[in-house]
């Protein structure tokens, strides 16, 4: 109980100093103010109930004591007492505060596996931007600025980075998939999983195409495109010239892709990790991956049992 009192207070402060967790906990203020009212009126019932069995079981004389005292004390010690009442509040609200973060770090490659609510191009180290498989850059007609590879291309232009010309230096000596004249802006496919590092004032990005895009400006991927894509991806990154100690990666939605419906936020997390551990068994991808979850899919993850779940997946890696 100690430790786990310790843990929220730590993930407390964590949440506090990130927009990303502060965004998701003011979403749910709802859900916290309900369930730290329940937690405190069920320990207010134990101890009326203590109290009361005290009272039921004392002899007459100290129980006639007892009924005397309390209230005397009550309002002897009002002060105290509201302050008892405000710290058991508080503590009902740091234990029902909602978790934004799992952390594991696996024995066998000390690897550390984060799993955080958070913005991932704000974090330190390498970031995975998703992309159209023809690494497109046209925010009016293709991708839209919602999308993480929107919010990318607009980080771009924020900075006066000519993002276009960069892209095109780093697939300089990769061959596309084929050339579709159909489609609405580059015309060059590339492979699912293919890399396009970018660093941008010394912060280094890796474009990968994840989608494939179609004629009619539609972005398309499947369940099993989605496996073989992530897998390929972790073999590329292992690659010794783009190797970095941190890797940042988000998890994708399903607004702008063409995966079923039922293929839930931890589903895809939990494919992203156990593809990963099939690479990092035989090679060294990073020593830290953070999988960073947009705050609109937070309510969709238990993050207080993923430790469990990624040392369960990390044995079961896809093949």
């Amino acid at each position: 109980m100690q430790r786990n009192l310790v843990y929220h207070l730590y993930q407390t402060i964590l949440a506090m100093d990130n927009s990303g967790k502060r965004k998701y906990v003011m979403r749910h203020w709802k859900r916290l103010a309900w369930h730290s009212m329940r937690d405190f009126m069920q320990w207010a019932v134990l101890a009326i109930t203590v109290v009361g069995s005290l009272i039921a079981f004392l002899p007459t004389n100290q129980a006639v004591w007892l009924k005397v005292a309390i209230p005397y004390f009550i309002t002897a010690y009002f002060p105290i007492f509201c302050l008892i009442i405000i710290l058991i509040l508080v503590l009902a609200v740091l234990i029902n505060w909602p978790r934004t973060r799992a952390v594991y770090k696996d024995k066998q490659t000390d690897i550390w596996v984060i799993i955080e609510c958070c913005d991932i191009l704000k974090q330190e180290g390498l970031k995975v931007i998703h992309t159209v498989d023809t690494f497109d850059t046209d925010l009016e007609r293709i991708i839209s600025p919602k999308s993480l590879h929107g919010a990318f291309l607009q980080l771009c232009k924020q900075k006066n980075i000519a993002v276009e010309e960069l892209i095109d230096a780093a697939l300089e000596d990769v061959n596309p998939l084929q050339t579709n004249i159909d489609l609405p802006g580059r015309q060059e496919q590339y492979a699912l999983g293919t890399l396009c590092p970018i660093e941008i004032e010394n912060d280094p990005f890796c474009c990968v195409a994840f989608t494939r895009l179609q004629p009619n400006g539609t972005i398309q991927i499947s369940k099993e495109e989605y496996i073989t894509c992530l897998k390929k991806m972790w073999y590329n990154l292992s690659d010794p010239r783009r190797r970095n100690d941190t890797v940042n990666v988000a998890v994708m939605g399903n607004k702008f892709v063409d995966l079923p419906s039922e293929f839930s936020t931890e589903q895809k997390i939990d494919l992203m990790i156990q593809t990963f551990f099939a690479v990092a068994r035989e090679k060294n991808c990073c020593r830290v991956l953070r999988i960073c979850v947009h705050p609109d899919n937070a309510p969709d993850i238990d993050f207080q049992k993923y430790p469990v779940i990624i040392e369960h997946l990390a044995k079961r890696p896809v093949i």
